[in-house]
């Protein structure tokens, strides 16, 4: 199985893009670290993962960034078959997490991975763990809406 890092990076070059940069923190505490990853794709912050490590965030962050990616520019031209997608089980159940939030609104890949990189950013430091997970689904369902209803375009329900 390949690892999402070099899954995104030779995803990357396959498509002429630049080569992904991690921006990671520890935003917890000794005791109880939470890591918070932005990866960038040419200076633009693509995705943001969130772990108890800096490699699953990383990894997380590495998993969204290459879905919204080929969202925006499709997938990569390979002659090898792809063997499972267990690796992008995390960041699939993230993003479905806000998407089914979300009703029946429209989605747009690179509105809900930038509502879920701000939700990340706004969560206070002493929240963790399974708490801050709900919090950042919560805030970044608000968001998305925000933004849904500021470019005009409305949901049903």
């Amino acid at each position: 199985m390949v690892h999402p890092k070099n899954a995104l990076t030779a995803y990357c070059q396959k498509k002429g893009l630049g080569k992904p940069e991690y921006d990671t923190k520890n935003a917890g505490r000794d005791t109880d670290p939470l890591y918070i990853s932005d990866v960038s794709v040419n200076g633009e912050v693509v995705a943001t993962g969130q772990g108890p490590t800096k490699r699953e965030a990383e990894r997380i962050a590495a998993e969204l960034a290459l879905e919204v990616l080929k969202q925006k520019y499709g997938e990569a031209k390979s002659n090898r078959r792809r063997r499972n997608k267990k690796s992008s089980a995390p960041a699939e159940a993230q993003v479905e997490k806000v998407a089914s939030a979300n009703g029946h609104w429209p989605v747009f890949p690179e509105l809900l991975a930038e509502s879920l990189r701000v939700a990340h950013q706004r969560i206070p430091q002493g929240v963790r763990g399974p708490e801050a997970a709900d919090q950042v689904v919560r805030l970044a369902s608000e968001i998305y809406k925000g933004m849904i209803e500021e470019i005009g375009i409305g949901g049903e329900g």
